[in-house]
């Protein structure tokens, strides 16, 4: 590229771009194009090369071309740059106008046609006569008047039961691991004590349930506030790393383990536990072996119901760990909710494949269960992947009435069909599936009991579920329940509903796709959906939206996060008028759906 028009004679060439008399220079240009057009002696880069006179006007080195020297060769690179942007624009979100843009709005949308909708109002919650009034006092009753019955069994690897907790043994442990906690001073110098509203880290592989159960209900017993958490691998591990940032903002300076978890964490060579990436320093304690606590200690008073019982860890779309926190209140009354939707009762038995420590495995298998006095069976994830039939084995052993499971184990046990012929599922009365809210857990429903109908599986006892850590359980199919509307699904149009909006289709069609329900509102529940972008205003009948809950059973706040938890946990609808529809707060959940007639 060479200049338009060349340099005149008279002017020695600006390379800084600061003469008036060159307004078109271009800083893009090769020297070499733009100094062969001017004379020697009128060019300041002659003085840096080792340059002669040729008698034509031109110069020349010893390769017959003019050399620049570095300082303006780099200061030509400099100017090349682009402009840095001003201050003012880094601060312009303009991802709106861009997906604005890129997602025109389609006149032929299909667009709701239904009434507003009306807030969906579960039965009134009747909490059954003789059932504990709180976690703490059913441990207490059940520990004492019936302390050699079961509260936990795990499978070994080899699908063997290889420890069984009892309730008496429960009460003692917990109890032990309370007092330490309250009195132990967890650092060499003395200055990492823990008090009754601290928080500490609960670290316990998923094979472990019993200790995890025992460390869980000391805290409680404390008022000590239980984190659970997964078992970090590396130093680097990248889901690791977020974990760190929650106990962080949670001020977490203790974290409980077991003593074969312990021997199994990453070590330096002084044989302390490694610094994990992102987490803050950490004493570990292991929650076994303690001694005896005195006879004269009694465990914290009871806590007011506001209190902060646990904090579980909730993962966003973009793979930020939050704390959602769960208060001594909501956390009861979500196990009183369960109690009348599954109606549980004392002595039965529970086979839970899900994991113990969050959502739907620790409310059922952790929570609701000892309120209840029942048994749990916990299935490791390790021997499903051996023996994925082996839940269903202890079901038919132990003639369970529960199980707790996900659509993929569903799946897993249609292909062990080797071990289906000593299976029997005819003592059980609720096969909770925790992801019946996924589309995609219809089929194997439908497949499991199609093959398992004959082995005593009734259509009644599949009941899906809709939950989430921050509104716990949305939904569940009552168990036992008959009739044409025991259950529910419909054959939806695709295209409707990637314009969020509900339009029948046929049956097997290319376009259409087919949904099951995840049950009835759960008691003392109130359910609105929302629309998903904007102001919450209320959806129509036959438009998608986010289920947002109102109960007493939802989490409170993200730990730490004020402004995100304003626009989750204080959520109030909105009419067609604008105006809000009433006083009370709702929770956003994060799922999407729709509400059916019943």
């Amino acid at each position: 590229m060479f200049l338009s028009p060349p340099f005149a004679d008279s002017q020695p060439p600006d390379v800084t771009h600061n003469t008036t008399s060159t307004p078109s220079m271009s800083v893009g240009l090769r020297p070499s194009a733009v100094l062969n057009q001017r004379p020697a002696a009128a060019d300041r880069v002659n003085r840096y090369g080792g340059t002669g006179d040729t008698g034509d006007g031109g110069s020349t080195g010893g390769t017959g071309r003019w050399k620049v020297s570095a300082k303006i060769q780099q200061l030509l690179n400099t100017l090349k740059r682009p402009k840095r942007r001003p201050l003012p624009e880094f601060y312009e979100d303009d991802d709106i106008e861009l997906e604005i843009a890129a997602n025109p709005k389609d006149p032929n949308a299909p667009k709701p046609e239904g009434s507003c909708m009306s807030p969906a109002v579960g039965e009134q919650l009747i909490i059954p006569s003789g059932l504990p009034r709180s976690l703490e006092a059913a441990i207490t009753r059940y520990g004492n008047a019936t302390f050699k019955a079961s509260v936990a069994t795990v499978l070994d690897p080899n699908g063997k039961l290889s420890v069984t907790l009892t309730y008496g043994k429960l009460l003692s442990r917990s109890h032990k691991i309370a007092y330490a906690l309250l009195t132990k001073s967890f650092s060499k110098n003395g200055d990492t004590s823990l008090k009754s509203g601290d928080r500490v880290a609960l670290v316990y592989p998923n094979n472990d349930p019993i200790n995890f159960l025992c460390a869980f209900y000391g805290c409680l017993q404390a008022g000590i506030v239980p984190v659970p958490i997964e078992v970090p691998i590396t130093r680097r591990d990248a889901g690791s790393l977020q974990i760190g940032f929650l106990l962080g903002s949670c001020a977490v300076q203790v974290a409980l383990t077991s003593e074969a978890c312990l021997k199994g964490l990453p070590k330096t060579t002084s044989g302390e536990v490694i610094q994990f990436k992102g987490w803050p320093k950490l004493t570990w304690f292991v929650t076994e072996h303690l001694a005896k606590t005195p006879k004269d200690w009694l465990p914290t008073p009871r806590l007011t119901d506001e209190t902060p019982a646990y904090i579980e860890y909730s993962t966003d779309r973009d793979g930020s760990v939050m704390g959602v926190t769960i208060t001594r209140a909501a956390m009861v009354q979500h196990c009183r909710m369960l109690t009348m939707a599954c109606n549980y009762t004392e002595g039965e038995n529970m086979v839970c494949v899900l994991d113990f420590k969050r959502e739907v495995g620790l409310w059922h298998s952790v929570l609701t269960s000892v309120l209840n006095g029942m048994h749990v069976i916990y299935i490791p994830y390790a021997l499903m992947k051996v023996n994925p039939a082996s839940w269903m084995q202890m079901i038919t052993k132990h003639r369970a009435c529960v199980a707790v499971v996900k659509s993929r184990d569903l799946h897993w046990g249609l292909l062990a069909t080797k071990d289906h012929k000593d299976v029997n599922l005819g003592s059980l009365r609720m096969l909770l599936v925790a992801d019946g809210a996924n589309p995609w857990s219809l089929s194997s429903c439908d497949q499991f009991l199609s093959v398992f109908q004959s082995k005593g599986l009734r259509a009644d006892a599949i009941c899906p579920c809709a939950s989430s850590s921050e509104v716990m359980t949305v939904s569940v199919r009552r168990p036992g329940r008959g009739g044409v509307n025991a259950t529910g699904r419909g054959v939806l149009s695709m295209q409707g509903l990637s314009y969020g909006v509900v339009r029948v289709d046929q049956e097997n069609s290319l376009t259409s796709l087919t949904l099951q329900d995840c049950g009835q509102v759960m008691p003392g529940c109130v359910i609105v959906v929302v629309k998903m972008e904007g102001p919450a205003y209320l959806c129509k009948t036959d438009e998608v939206g986010e289920i947002c809950v109102n109960s007493g059973a939802t989490g409170t706040q993200y730990w730490g996060l004020q402004g995100l938890s304003n626009t989750t946990f204080h959520v109030q609808p909105l009419g067609t008028d604008g105006k809000p529809i009433s006083d009370a707060e709702y929770t956003r959940s994060g799922l999407l759906g729709f509400l059916g007639t019943d």
